[in-house]
């Protein structure tokens, strides 16, 4: 075997060919495998074909080979692309091969035990890939109805094999667009979607990228109305949070990328911010890539756009009254209720947490309050509603008059507590550190004393205004003897003092574990409404799948489209992975995606070689069968596992 580039009206495409004779003498040369335009090193070409032949042969290699690693991955991935195809046949005729197998001696032989001239001894496998997440993820994918999507949208059939394998991916465990073909090599996608998804190079993926993410908006309305034909969702309630993922580089060619308040503590790093809509259910509903800078109030105006498609396209669920949007403190600003009632919507929001001074009184009397249990187990929550006393009158012409649910939470509380505690212990270890320095004299002058001090102060605000901090003239030692009356008194001109406001303290410790839930929704029990603000944590649930399983960070992309195409991808990845798990909870199953898809993974591909004694050895290509756990999660979730791609080939020991 050997390779060869040649002329297509396409382009330049490299083949590995076999040589041969025909029947009557004649050589003869066939294709073994196109490869298109891959980049198989040169310098190796020889030492590849060589040990492809041997592998496809059947021929065992005379003498161990430490080969170079681009040698070793080319090599497995070409006869795994043969085995795929199913197509090649050895150059050698089945008559020959009974020819050779006429003498056998019977049963047994030196080769081992034969079973109708199967050698069992030395029948073994190969290119075992992982198949249960990938066919998981296929399997949904076609049920959402994506590939007839993306041929609305213009997707030809190699884009849309190539669209479906990069969310897979995600499913999987991700890799870069340039990791993306050896993963292929190892995966058994080829099998699903087909084998031309292994063909071409890595700027395939990036232009479909580019592809998907210039229909996002009809792909996203697509989805929306596909889970919810799926699981008949009753959507009226829109739950609206941002997070951010942050960057090792300078992103200089990425406008959005910019250095903000980081949620992952890397103040130190550029970072976008992504905002997503989710319904009760936890389905994404569409979302947006923001400046690493913008401050979470300012993204509403530009998502409630988004709010009022999904409203116009699901009209017939709010015929009974507007949907209700649910934020957090971070976006819930006056400007932003304001914005929601005049856009048609109700909302519920979590008031920020300097707002709960206002209603301390309402808190300490304890009146009206009854009792909560969030979960088994959890302690009680005391919830009171009551009209916001601080707000305009309550009357049948005043429709801005928010409801209000104080909330007392223990578990709050304590996490309150261990926040505030840990930020005084910070706080206090550097004010005596800065302390020391001054006492030492290794700070003297007074300005940077200030300096030093105020970007102190600015480090940890959320304790400081608890303490009084002063720089104080440093009295001189009472035995202090100079040498000379023109003598300057030596050790520090300053000290650093400070104690604690113990009133301002102990105010703030009434109020640690109290929130204020507001609504404009009238007509639902404190209750109702507690449970229903408690849903935003399915939002919170979905960013933490997209960040810890399917592979949102880390973004190794610099160019803006490319960064946001890869959110993009990461955004259709959890749609399928919310799917299997929604559907899983609604029979009781719990259990995450991680666990299902380390249980799911022993589920494989493989390439079973079977020798013969008539010389022959066939290549089958076969998914193997799945165990009782892997059958009852496919059962659960409809997947098809059966007669799925088969491919065989026979070749001939010359």
């Amino acid at each position: 075997m050997y390779f060869r580039r040649k002329k297509t009206p396409s382009g330049v495409v490299l083949q590995l060919l076999e040589a041969y004779r025909n029947p009557e003498g004649q050589p003869r040369q066939r294709v073994v495998l196109s490869l298109g335009n891959a980049a198989v090193p040169e310098a190796h070409w020889g030492e590849i074909s060589q040990l492809v032949e041997r592998r496809l042969y059947g021929r065992p290699d005379l003498f161990a080979r430490q080969l170079p690693p681009v040698v070793q991955e080319w090599v497995d991935g070409i006869v795994r692309r043969v085995d795929l195809q199913g197509r090649w046949q050895s150059a050698r005729g089945a008559g020959e091969a009974a020819a050779a197998a006429s003498g056998a001696a019977g049963p047994t032989s030196a080769a081992g035990e034969q079973v109708d001239g199967v050698l069992l001894d030395e029948v073994t496998h190969t290119h075992a890939t992982s198949l249960g997440p990938e066919l998981v993820g296929w399997q949904v994918w076609q049920r959402l109805g994506m590939p007839g999507c993306l041929e609305r949208l213009g997707f030809n059939p190699l884009q849309r094999q190539v669209a479906a394998a990069s969310v897979i991916n995600r499913l999987v465990g991700a890799v870069s667009d340039h990791g993306m073909r050896a993963w292929l090599e190892r995966s058994s996608v080829g099998e699903l979607v087909g084998a031309e998804v292994l063909s071409g190079g890595k700027d395939r993926f990036y232009r479909v990228s580019d592809k998907l993410l210039e229909h996002q908006e009809a792909i996203e309305a697509h989805l929306r109305g596909e889970q919810r034909k799926a699981f008949s969702l009753g959507r009226t309630i829109f739950l609206y949070d941002l997070t951010n993922t942050y960057f090792e580089g300078a992103l200089a060619r990425n406008p959005k990328a910019r250095r903000g308040q980081s949620k992952h503590k890397r103040n130190d790093c550029v970072q976008i911010v992504v905002g997503m809509v989710f319904d009760q259910y936890g389905f994404e509903l569409a979302h947006r890539v923001f400046e690493g800078n913008r401050h979470d109030a300012t993204t509403l105006v530009e998502m409630v756009t988004a709010l009022e498609a999904v409203v116009r396209e699901e009209a017939e669920l709010f015929s009974a009254g507007p949907p209700l949007v649910i934020l957090d403190a971070g976006v819930a600003t006056r400007k932003n209720r304001a914005l929601l009632r005049a856009k048609g919507f109700h909302y519920l929001v979590n008031d920020s947490r300097p707002g709960r001074t206002a209603y301390r009184e309402a808190f300490a009397s304890g009146e009206g309050f009854t009792r909560v249990a969030p979960r088994s187990g959890a302690p009680e929550v005391e919830i009171r509603k009551l009209r916001d006393p601080l707000g305009p009158p309550a009357d049948a012409e005043n429709a801005e008059a928010d409801w209000l649910v104080l909330c007392k939470s223990p578990a709050r509380r304590g996490k309150e507590e261990g926040i505030r505690s840990t930020a005084e212990q910070r706080f206090l270890a550097s004010l005596q550190g800065l302390g020391e320095r001054v006492a030492r004299g290794r700070l003297k002058d007074r300005e940077k004393i200030d300096q030093a001090l105020g970007r102190l102060l600015a480090r940890h605000p959320r304790i400081a205004r608890f303490y009084q901090v002063a720089v104080e003239a440093a009295d001189p030692a009472p035995d202090a003897v100079l040498a000379s009356p023109k003598a300057k008194a030596t050790g520090p001109a300053y000290r650093l003092t400070w104690g604690r406001r113990d009133e301002a303290y102990r105010t703030d410790d009434e109020l640690l574990g109290c929130y204020v839930l507001r609504t404009d929704r009238d007509g639902l029990t404190a209750e109702e409404l507690w449970h229903l603000y408690m849903t935003l944590t399915r939002a919170e649930d979905g960013f933490r799948a997209l960040k810890s399983d399917l592979g949102l960070r880390p973004n190794r992309h610099q160019i803006e489209d490319r960064v946001d195409g890869h959110v993009f991808l990461t955004v259709l990845a959890y749609h399928l992975v919310h799917h299997v798990l929604y559907a899983l909870r609604q029979q009781g199953d719990t259990r995450s995606w991680e666990t299902l898809r380390r249980v799911l993974g022993t589920h494989c591909y493989a390439t079973q070689i079977v020798p013969t004694a008539a010389g022959q050895t066939y290549r089958l290509r076969k998914a193997g069968v799945p165990d009782e756990v892997q059958q009852g999660i496919y059962r659960a979730l409809d997947i098809t596992w059966r007669n799925l791609p088969t491919t065989k080939t026979c070749t001939t020991t010359v």
